[in-house]
C-alpha cells in the first residue's frame, strides 16, 4: 500500500481538525470537572472507590460491601498510605502523577520530542483517564516499558504488579503477544503479578480475594449499564461473549502467523473489543501503535482517533485493527524504512515518533523517509 507523503497544506489540516476536536470536545469536559471539584460525580471518580474500599478495610468492614468494586485486594492495600491525606489533595496528586508519567513516557518514546507530548496531552482518551482517576495511563505506560524496553524480566515488573492490582480484560490479548514475542518481559510479569497477589493474600486473608471473586462475577450488570460504555456491550450486549472470544480466538492466530509489529498493532486495538465495557479511555494504549507507523501516518491516527474515541471506542477499536496494521513499519534497511517484514527485528528497536531532529520534517511532509534512531 503505496501512499504518497502529505503535503504541507494537508499537515495543517489535519493539524487544524485535531485542535478543532480539542476545543470542542475536551474543553467542555475540563470545565466540567473544574466545575464539579472535588465532587466524585465524575471528577476523580475511580480512585476515590479505591480510596473508599480502603477505608472499610481499615475500619473492620468489608471493602467489597459496594458490588460495583471490582478492584483487587492488592489495591485497597496500595491504598493505605493515600487514607493519611485529605482525600482532595490525593486525587489532585494523583492526576498530575499520570500527566507527568505520560509526558515522559512520550519524551522517551519520541526521543525527546515535545511534539509528540503535546500530540499524547491533548488525546482525548487522557483526559477520560486522569479526570476520573481511572488507571489507563499507569497500565499504558507499564506496556510501553514491557514492549519498547529491553527484553528482560525487570521490564516486565510494572506491568505484573499494575495488572494484579487492577486487572483489565484489555490486557488479554496484549498479553498473548507478550508470551510469544517478550518471553523473558511475560515472565517478569507473570511472576510479578503472582508475588504481589499471593503477599495481599496474606496480609488481607484469602477471604477477601473471595469476597473480590464474587464482585467481578457479578460485575457486569453495573458494567454494561454504565452512561459512560462505548464498547461492543453497548451496542451488541447479546453478541458481546461471543464477539470476545472470537477476537481473542483470532488475536491468537495473529500473533502465531502475523510479523511481531503488525500484530502488537493488531492486539492493542483488539483489546478495546475484548473488554467487558469501555469508555473513551480505553483507546489510550493505541497511541503504543505510533512508534511503529511509517512516518507520515503518525499525525493523522491521533487526528482520526480524537472523534472516534469520542463517540464510540469500539469503533475506534475496530478501525484500528483493521487499517492500522497496514501502516506499520516492518523493517529498517541502510537508513531507509521498508514495508517487508523481518523477524529479526524488534519493536524496541524501530524507529520512534516525532524525534527532535526530524519531527517537522517527518509531519509536513518535506523530509525523507529515513528511520530515526533506535529506541535502545
Amino acid at each position: 500500500m503505496v501512499v504518497p507523503p502529505p503535503r504541507p497544506l494537508m499537515f495543517f489540516l489535519v493539524v487544524g481538525f485535531s485542535a478543532s476536536i480539542f476545543a470542542l470536545v475536551m474543553v467542555p469536559q475540563m470545565q466540567v470537572v473544574i466545575g464539579q471539584f472535588p465532587d466524585t460525580h465524575w471528577w476523580g471518580l475511580d480512585a476515590d472507590l479505591v480510596l473508599q474500599a480502603t477505608r472499610r478495610f481499615l475500619d473492620g468492614q468489608s471493602a467489597y460491601s459496594d458490588p460495583s468494586y471490582v478492584y483487587t485486594p492488592l489495591s485497597v492495600l496500595l491504598a493505605v498510605p493515600a487514607t493519611l491525606v485529605q482525600r482532595e489533595y490525593v486525587l489532585v496528586a494523583y492526576a498530575l502523577l499520570k500527566v507527568i508519567l505520560a509526558a515522559a513516557i512520550a519524551l522517551w518514546l519520541s526521543r525527546g520530542s515535545w511534539i509528540a507530548v503535546l500530540l499524547v496531552l491533548t488525546f482525548l482518551p487522557l483526559i477520560n483517564d486522569v479526570a476520573p482517576g481511572n488507571f489507563m495511563v499507569p497500565i499504558t505506560a507499564a506496556m510501553a516499558l514491557s514492549t519498547f524496553g529491553q527484553e528482560r524480566r525487570r521490564s516486565g515488573i510494572a506491568l505484573g504488579f499494575i495488572a494484579a492490582a487492577v486487572p483489565k480484560p484489555l490486557l488479554a490479548p496484549y498479553f498473548v503477544w507478550l508470551v510469544v514475542h517478550r518471553r523473558r518481559t511475560a515472565e517478569g510479569a507473570v511472576i510479578t503479578a503472582v508475588a504481589a497477589t499471593l503477599v495481599a493474600a496474606l496480609v488481607a486473608g484469602p477471604s477477601m480475594y473471595l469476597e473480590w471473586f464474587h464482585n467481578l462475577s457479578q460485575g457486569s450488570r453495573f458494567m454494561w449499564a454504565w452512561p459512560g460504555n462505548v464498547g461492543v456491550s453497548a451496542y451488541l450486549p447479546g453478541l458481546t461473549v461471543p464477539i470476545e472470544i472470537l477476537v481473542m480466538a483470532l488475536s491468537m492466530l495473529v500473533v502465531a502467523r502475523t510479523h511481531e509489529n503488525r500484530s502488537l498493532a493488531w492486539v492493542l486495538a483488539a483489546g478495546i473489543l475484548v473488554a467487558p465495557y469501555a469508555g473513551p479511555l480505553a483507546a489510550l494504549p493505541l497511541l503504543l501503535t505510533l512508534p511503529i507507523l511509517r512516518p507520515w501516518p503518525r499525525l493523522y491516527v491521533i487526528a482520526a482517533l480524537q472523534p472516534l474515541a469520542a463517540w464510540t471506542v469500539a469503533l475506534a477499536g475496530l478501525l484500528a485493527m483493521l487499517l492500522t496494521p497496514l501502516f506499520v513499519v516492518a523493517r529498517e534497511e541502510d537508513g531507509t524504512i521498508s514495508e517487508e517484514p523481518s523477524p529479526t527485528l524488534k519493536a524496541g528497536e524501530l524507529a520512534m515518533p516525532m524525534d527532535a531532529r526530524g519531527a517537522v520534517a517527518d509531519l509536513v511532509g518535506t523530509g525523507s523517509s529515513t528511520a530515526t534512531p533506535r529506541a535502545r
